[in-house]
């Protein structure tokens, strides 16, 4: 029977826990590596009702993508969502910003999702990709990211066509000046903060943020798929994970 060991390490054989930031906490966070393991969740993170779920069916790992640790901690108390992931004896495993980078990882689905071609790793960061689509106006764009992503779209308007689009999924409204002197039109990612907005439009580039949620979730279908064709006596389930974040 395979174990969390087994599971840890077929993930670090194609999104390497070696390749993440320095800042990130990828691998396994709680629980035991030599657990046999029958049932495994994925999700985009550890919440309170990820961790109910996972222990209402029995399940014996759950893997995300955002850490359920990122900084040191002092104690584990019974009010912290550390404490109830440990007290609930499951295990769980991240792959965050390795998989975000790998091969079929978060960019890539998120350009697949959207249909960006020629795709090309920015050399000055690898956490950014740019490639191509069909030339659109803006709001053709905002149009087919609000059917592929299923998302509302924060964005500043210059006016121009679309058809070179650099990407981050997450976090990467800093990467718009990076994103223009690679002569991209858009930078496509999650979320980005007001004066990243304001920068971009008085350097003529647009920022289009789709949330956070919306441009990483897109992984777990794949993820999914690859850890069923390698483990076959393991059942994987999708957690029934809802963005915190509303918008109306």
């Amino acid at each position: 029977m395979s174990t969390v060991k087994d599971i840890c390490s077929f993930l670090d054989s194609f999104a390497p826990f070696s390749t993440s930031a320095p800042w990130d906490n990828t691998s396994l966070s709680v629980g035991d590596l030599t657990k046999n393991v029958k049932k495994v969740m994925l999700s985009l993170d550890v919440t309170a009702d990820v961790i109910d779920e996972a222990l209402k069916e029995n399940f014996d790992l759950v893997i995300t993508h955002h850490p359920l640790i990122f900084d040191p901690v002092k104690s584990v108390t019974a009010d912290t969502l550390l404490y109830k992931a440990v007290a609930s004896g499951i295990s769980f495993i991240s792959s965050h910003t390795c998989l975000d980078i790998a091969k079929d990882g978060v960019n890539d689905c998120l350009a697949n999702a959207v249909g960006i071609k020629n795709i090309k790793t920015v050399e000055e960061d690898e956490f950014l990709k740019i490639g191509e689509i069909e030339e659109k106006t803006e709001d053709e764009f905002v149009s087919l990211l609000k059917e592929k992503l299923s998302c509302n779209v924060l964005y500043n308007s210059n006016g121009n066509n679309i058809k070179k689009v650099a990407f981050c999924s997450g976090s990467g409204g800093d990467l718009w000046g990076l994103a223009k002197s690679c002569g991209a039109d858009a930078l496509l990612t999650g979320e980005a903060k007001y004066h990243e907005f304001l920068d971009a439009s008085f350097n003529n580039i647009s920022i289009f943020a789709c949330g956070h949620f919306e441009t990483e979730i897109i992984v777990i279908d794949t993820l999914k798929e690859k850890l069923e064709k390698e483990f076959k006596d393991i059942e994987f389930l999708k957690a029934n994970q809802k963005n915190v974040v509303k918008c109306k």
